[in-house]
């Protein structure tokens, strides 16, 4: 639904920026080829004052903002709790009170009671999903409208010969152009867009207290390589906006494809990515694994999640999904650990800790909040610092020398004092003090 509306809006004209309700990266999401990086807010990450300047932040130059997610009353949220504890994270509901945004449910009809409609959502619009055809719509409509008193504002078609191809994606793969148009051909049908705008224009934007995403020049004095290519590319946008606002000189590079470090770099950052997808080419650039190992060894600093962090370590053990002759791949050889891909990970998990006795640095420094990536575990082939205090997730956020990998995906706009610690200039030698 989203991918079509995203079509439609692009076809009049209009630029939609979209956010996930959650911190954390998902295999799909209403982002499309044509429109801006998808970002994210957090209800359990982030305070109402921090959720609305990020919001702000992402949507002044749009024009239709999208928060896209599941309601509390089929997902839950906002709950707390420890690295052990049930935890379920941001919640959709919390941020609509928090940001004031009008409801619009989407409502899958073809398996509705033809004499029964289920109990009303708590929305201000519905668009239907997997609608029969132009007649059914209209007495859908019709009887929705009567009963439920709240306006349909459009219906996208079964489409079965599109829907089963999603399945056939790759993990982070955007939907392909011809999907995206046949989807917006579908919903353009019976979209009543201007009414889409005026709910979503009818409430007034949300005042900006809070200052995380102001200029500054606490990080002026560094530079940081970003990893970014095909394989590497599940970042926050936020966290990249706000090193650059805080003067720090941002570059990319490819470890699929440059064969050193961009110039002058303090800091490499590693963010998520799907290394498993390419591990014979990564294995194969040897220049980058060299440059990488040489800027650790001249005491410059590595920090890595997820699929970064499998990158950083020995080698990758791929279970099936290489096949027999490539089953364990070498890798950048930074931590001194095997990374084994679970190829039935469960989706990513809200995990709140603290760092272990010891690793700490001032004030704030106790708690971390994150969500888990849990399609990598590690076993250690040599000695490991370990950072999370609590027993059975030593292995959540580890060290060696000056590269730092965590299997914990951190949004550092919701907590800079990580941000400062991680990128602020310090003295060679400094970088395990610096998250300790």
């Amino acid at each position: 639904m989203l991918w079509a509306l995203a079509e439609v809006c692009e076809r009049h004209g209009l630029h939609v920026q979209n956010y996930l309700s959650r911190s954390c990266f998902v295999p799909r999401h209403g982002g499309t080829p044509l429109a801006a990086s998808v970002r994210h807010l957090d209800s359990w990450l982030m305070s109402p004052e921090v959720c609305r300047e990020i919001f702000v932040h992402g949507s002044r130059s749009c024009d239709l903002a999208v928060v896209e997610g599941r309601f509390d009353a089929t997902h839950g949220g906002d709950a707390g709790g420890d690295l052990g504890g049930n935890v379920r994270g941001g919640s959709l509901d919390r941020l609509c009170q928090w940001l004031d945004l009008p409801r619009v449910v989407v409502l899958d009809v073809a398996d509705l009671d033809a004499c029964r409609l289920p109990q009303r959502p708590a929305a201000d619009a519905l668009l239907l999903d997997r609608v029969g055809d132009a007649a059914q719509f209209a007495r859908l409509q019709t009887r929705l409208e009567s009963l439920w008193g709240m306006p349909v504002l459009g219906g996208l078609e079964r489409l079965d010969e599109f829907r089963s191809t999603i399945g056939q994606f790759g993990i982070g793969q955007p939907p392909p152009r011809k999907l995206c148009r046949a989807l917006g051909d579908s919903l353009a049908r019976g979209l009543r867009l201007e009414r889409l705008l005026a709910l979503a224009s009818q409430r007034p934007f949300p005042d900006v207290t809070a200052d995380r995403l102001s200029a500054g020049q606490r990080l002026a004095e560094v530079s940081i390589a970003v990893a970014y290519d095909e394989v590497f590319n599940c970042y926050f946008p936020d966290t990249l906006d706000l090193l650059e606002l805080q003067g720090a000189k941002v570059r990319t590079f490819s470890p699929l494809h440059d064969e050193c470090l961009p110039e002058g770099t303090d800091v490499v950052y590693l963010g998520c990515g799907h290394p498993e997808n390419a591990g014979a080419r990564l294995a194969a650039n040897q220049c980058m694994r060299t440059s990488l190992a040489e800027h650790v060894f001249t005491g410059g600093r590595v920090y890595a999640e997820g699929g970064g962090l499998a990158y950083l370590c020995e080698s990758i053990d791929l279970g099936q999904h290489g096949g027999s002759n490539c089953r364990v791949v070498p890798m950048a050889g930074l931590l001194p650990a095997v990374a084994r891909r679970r190829a039935d990970a469960p989706p990513p998990a809200p995990v709140a800790g603290s760092l272990a006795q010891g690793h700490r640095r001032g004030e704030g420094w106790s708690q971390l909040r994150g969500y888990l990536n849990r399609r990598w575990e590690l076993t250690p082939t040599g000695p490991l610092t370990r950072y999370a205090a609590e027993d059975g997730h030593e292995l959540d956020l580890v060290g060696s020398a000056q590269a730092v990998g965590s299997r914990i995906h951190l949004n550092f706009a919701a907590q800079p004092e990580f941000l400062r610690a991680f990128f602020a200039p310090h003295p060679t030698g400094a970088a395990l003090s610096a998250i300790g």
